[in-house]
């Protein structure tokens, strides 16, 4: 009997591997779920904490830099958006064929005067 102990033994150790193994994956994908939670309360904080800078609220000298990076982006985007607009006004030119109208809605605009929600 013997050989039986043994293969019950083996077998007795795997499934408890596998139970294991099943509880630390359920254990990561828990954990990828919180993470994700920190992300975007970490991105709500900075929304309102960019809001309460810009209105003068607020001061850090921690934060000139983050909000001068942000004003940065968003005067690029408004670029790149004036851009879009210019070309779009301008009609198809030499041939080309008309862009298809899109289906989406206009271009999210971020201002100074709401946080992101």
């Amino acid at each position: 009997m013997g050989f039986l102990d043994d293969l019950k033994k083996a077998a007795s150790s795997v499934a408890s591997d596998a139970g294991k193994a099943s509880k630390v994956a359920q254990a990561q994908i828990k954990l990828k779920s919180l993470q994700g939670d920190v992300a975007d309360a970490n991105k709500e904080l900075g929304a309102v904490a960019y809001d309460l800078a810009a209105r003068g609220a607020i001061s850090h000298p921690e934060l000139e830099g983050p909000i001068a990076k942000v004003r940065e982006a968003q005067a690029l985007v408004a670029q790149k958006e004036a851009e879009i607009a210019e070309l779009r006004a301008q009609g198809p030119e030499h041939g080309e064929a008309p862009a298809p109208p899109s289906s989406e809605g206009p271009a999210p605009s971020f201002t100074q005067d709401k946080p992101a929600e």
